[in-house]
């Protein structure tokens, strides 16, 4: 395979696009993911140990709607943010795959949700200790 000077140019200019996309995905996610986790921390509380895994469960289930929500927006946001990147060396940063997925807005997301994370972490102790006893 033959790489010409202006294919690899242009693969530089979409990797630096690319890390252009996952930089924005994650600010914006970590705004979101603060306030979506604040949010859910005042509404349900930190009082996990009383309530039962049907109801942390319940609690999770919105909070992943909650998210798939926020994730719809917040990539749609990110879609209408320019790149600086955009005609230099033929890229056409709207054709970016990577600014049309998300993934990396999940995974950022997520990784703000502290509170979901313990409900989990709690729900699989539960379960662990209960196939010990």
């Amino acid at each position: 395979m033959v790489f010409s000077s202006n294919n690899i140019l242009f693969r530089i200019t979409k990797i630096i696009d690319i890390a252009f996309v996952a930089v924005l995905f994650f600010s914006i996610a970590y705004c979101f993911g603060y306030y979506l986790n604040v949010f859910f921390t005042n509404f349900y509380g930190l009082d996990f140990i009383k309530k039962t895994n049907a109801v942390l469960l319940l609690e999770v289930l919105s909070q992943i709607v909650c998210i798939a929500v926020v994730i719809y927006i917040g990539r749609n946001i990110v879609e209408l943010i320019p790149s600086p990147l955009d005609g230099i060396n033929g890229l056409v940063h709207k054709q970016l795959k990577e600014l049309k997925s998300g993934a990396f807005f999940t995974i950022f997301i997520i990784m703000f949700q502290y509170s979901m994370q313990d409900k989990l972490a709690l729900i699989k102790k539960r379960r662990e200790k209960n196939e010990d006893a």
